[in-house]
């Protein structure tokens, strides 16, 4: 159907507010007619679906353990909103999917499956499951190059599988980073009022959950401290972990009634209160189990360092180009790269090692240079690779090829 619009449907859990920015960009693309049908996950709490259309069917939990689900919606929207081209969840845990698969099918409905395409808790069971579910679509949406590489190795033909690199909204990031940045006198104010000057400053931002070992930091401050002794480390975000992470830093002598070197901000809301926080930063230390809160950092033109073991965080991994591992490939005094898709702009430190983790900020903190060209090229990554027009594209993409496998 060239000259019409192509008609999609995109099936999701929920309808997450980090998530809305890029249906709204979806249906804004020519030449498509946009549909959302999402239910509730029981995790990620639904907004409303401003600016798309959408409807909501509630998903029916079949047993708590293991986790099984049933999604009536992604049927039943078949017959009430007719699709070219479709996307559904990639979860081999909703029973519902392979009949979902079939019906759209029946209707000549091109199917798009989408998901991390790999699981943290990975079997052979679960990923023999979840290819024989993706085998039945006719192509696959997967987060990150790396998940579709290793897709092709285990028999996808590389032409049905596409990637819509996880994004987040960049606009109100942007516009307090540049609010900021335009007042230098406010900002510089700020940094003296939260006693910020006094050396570098490490942030960590998100919510205090122990898979993230924020404690792992805690343990190398001291070392830290011993070469960059004005160093202070920010927590922003509140959780379980809390109460417990002041106590280890009480306990490591990192706070007492003289000294502050941990900050512990509880929830901050609000990009412009967020801003200046980040923006007196010098890079964010994120141990373990890393997510989209890499994007958050880099759109403010801070660099992260995060632990080198993939399994342990989400897609958003594939984000980090580790400073370290570029510089052991160049010839000696070979600094910086032309080309800032493919300039270094974190790091890893080995997995578990808090020792390692200790001489990788060190080693960042003593090259001042080396980290204003990390912040440059995180700022790229955050507001240009991983932005919503990008991933939307991977969307795009994939739908169109599904509809045209099936003649639409």
């Amino acid at each position: 159907m060239p000259d019409a619009q192509l008609r999609i449907t995109v099936c999701e859990p929920a309808l997450a507010r980090y998530r809305l920015p890029t249906w709204q960009e979806l249906s804004r693309r020519p030449g498509l007619k946009f549909h959302l049908e999402y239910a509730s996950d029981g995790h990620v709490p639904n907004v409303e679906p401003v600016g798309i259309d959408a409807h909501f069917t509630a998903a029916k939990t079949l047993l708590k353990r293991p986790p099984l689900f049933w999604s009536p919606g992604s049927l039943q929207t078949l017959d009430r909103v007719p699709a070219d081209a479709i996307v559904f969840n990639w979860n081999a845990r909703v029973l519902s999917l392979p009949l979902a698969i079939r019906k759209a099918h029946r209707k000549n409905c091109g199917v798009v499956l989408f998901g991390h395409g790999f699981s943290k808790n990975e079997t052979a069971f679960r990923r023999g499951l979840r290819n024989w579910i993706g085998h039945k679509a006719d192509c696959v949406l997967v987060y990150s190059e790396s998940a579709r590489q290793d897709l092709i190795k285990d028999g996808f033909e590389p032409q049905r599988v596409f990637v819509a690199p996880n994004s987040v909204d960049q606009t109100e990031i942007q516009a307090a980073r540049q609010d900021w940045l335009s007042r230098p006198a406010d900002l510089a104010a700020f940094k003296r009022d939260n006693k910020l000057e006094q050396g570098p400053v490490l942030i960590f931002v998100a919510r205090l959950d122990p898979l993230r070992r924020l404690d792992m930091l805690l343990d190398a401050l001291p070392t830290i401290a011993t070469a960059h002794p004005g160093v202070q480390l920010v927590v922003i975000g509140a959780g379980s972990e809390l109460e417990p992470l002041k106590q280890q830093a009480t306990r490591l002598g990192l706070n007492s009634e003289h000294a502050a070197r941990v900050r512990f901000l509880g929830a901050v809301y609000g990009e412009p209160n967020i801003a200046p926080w980040f923006l007196c930063s010098d890079f964010m230390v994120f141990p373990s189990h890393m997510g989209l809160s890499v994007l958050h950092a880099m759109g403010y033109g801070v660099p992260v360092i995060t632990c080198n073991n993939a399994s342990k965080h989400g897609p958003e991994f594939d984000v980090i180009r580790d400073v370290f591992a570029a510089e052991s490939t160049k010839p000696t005094g070979e600094r910086g790269d032309a080309d800032a898709s493919k300039a270094p702009n974190g790091a890893t430190f080995r997995d578990e090692d808090t020792q390692d983790l200790a001489a990788k900020v060190i080693d960042l903190l003593n090259d001042r240079p080396r980290l204003q060209q990390l912040a440059a090229s995180a700022h790229h990554t955050a507001a240009v690779e991983y932005s919503i027009p990008k991933m939307v594209d991977g969307f795009e993409a994939a739908l169109r090829f599904a509809a045209a496998r099936r003649g639409r």
